[in-house]
C-alpha cells in the first residue's frame, strides 16, 4: 500500500479537486466517503478506481475487491483535510459515475416512480433517495434539475442509497412519453381547491408521483399534463412540509396500498 504524506502529491491534488462539487460536476469520476457507502457502490457495480484509507490497519468489507484497484494510506492530516466526517470516516474512494436513462428504471408489476421538478437542495435529494430506496421505488426522474447527482452532500444524506436505484435527469417531454408508454397513472402534488387528500385516493397499477421544488412547487408547465391532483391536508398552523418529508408521507400510503 502506497503512503501519501505530501500536499503536493498528485493523487491528493486530484482528490482535493474532486471534492469541489463545481469541479466534480464536469468530471467522469466522483468521491465516495464512508465504508457503508463504498460497500453499496461496489454491490451496485460502480467501477472503483482508487481507495484511500485513513488508517494502516485493513478494514473488513462484505464485498470482493478487484486486485487492480489502487490502494493508498493517506496520512491523517491529509485525510481529515478532505473528510466531512472527521474521525468517524475511515475510507475515501474514487469511482466512475454512471449515466442513467429512462430505460434504466426498474420496471416491474406495480412500479412506483418519483418525479421531482426543479429540486434545489442536494440534502433534500439525498433524503428522498434514502426513503425511496427503503420503500422499493423503481427510480427517480429529475425534471430541469441543476443538481450534480453525485454531489458529496447527496451521497452523504442518502447514506449510499443513491447507488441502489436509477436517478434520471431529463425534460418534461421525455418523461411524459415514458409515462404514457408504460401506462403510468400520474399524481401531481398540488395545493389547490380541486386537489384531493392523498389518503382519499385508491392507488393501483403503475404509479408516478410528481413533486415540485422546495420554494415554488410544481410549475404550470408540468401541471399542463393531465394527472390527478393530490395534497396533504395540514392540521396545524404551518401550510407545508419539507419536500423530503412530503415525499415520505405520500409514498408510505402508496406503498401501503400497492405492496
Amino acid at each position: 500500500m502506497k503512503i501519501i504524506s505530501s500536499l503536493q502529491n498528485s493523487h491528493f491534488k486530484r482528490l482535493k479537486k474532486l471534492s469541489n462539487n463545481k469541479f466534480n460536476k464536469k468530471e467522469m469520476e466522483f468521491i465516495i466517503e464512508g465504508v457503508q457507502e463504498f460497500a453499496l457502490a461496489v454491490k451496485s457495480n460502480f467501477t472503483i478506481n482508487k481507495i484511500f484509507f485513513r488508517e494502516r490497519k485493513p478494514l473488513n468489507f462484505d464485498v470482493n475487491l478487484s486486485n487492480k484497484i489502487e490502494t493508498f494510506y493517506l496520512k491523517k492530516k491529509l485525510f481529515d483535510f478532505l473528510s466531512y466526517r472527521n474521525n468517524s470516516s475511515k475510507l475515501i474512494a474514487v469511482a466512475n459515475k454512471k449515466k442513467y436513462t429512462l430505460n434504466s428504471i426498474f420496471l416491474k408489476k406495480n412500479s412506483i416512480i418519483l418525479i421531482i421538478e426543479n429540486i434545489e437542495k442536494p440534502g433534500n435529494l439525498g433524503a428522498i433517495l434514502r426513503t425511496a430506496d427503503g420503500m422499493g421505488v423503481s427510480g427517480i426522474i429529475l425534471i430541469d434539475s441543476k443538481i450534480n447527482i453525485f454531489n458529496s452532500n447527496v451521497i452523504r444524506s442518502s447514506v449510499g442509497s443513491i447507488f441502489n436505484l436509477p436517478l434520471v435527469k431529463t425534460n418534461k417531454e421525455e418523461a411524459i412519453k415514458f409515462l404514457i408508454k408504460n401506462k403510468f397513472k400520474l399524481y401531481n402534488t398540488i395545493i389547490s381547491k380541486t386537489s384531493k387528500n392523498y389518503l382519499d385516493i385508491c392507488y393501483s397499477g403503475n404509479i408516478a408521483i410528481a413533486f415540485g421544488s422546495e420554494s415554488k412547487g410544481l410549475s404550470d408547465n408540468w401541471k399542463s399534463h393531465p394527472g390527478k391532483e393530490i395534497c396533504i391536508k395540514m392540521k396545524g398552523k404551518n401550510d407545508s412540509f419539507n419536500l423530503s418529508v412530503s415525499v415520505g408521507i405520500i409514498l408510505s400510503e402508496v406503498v401501503r396500498q400497492t405492496k
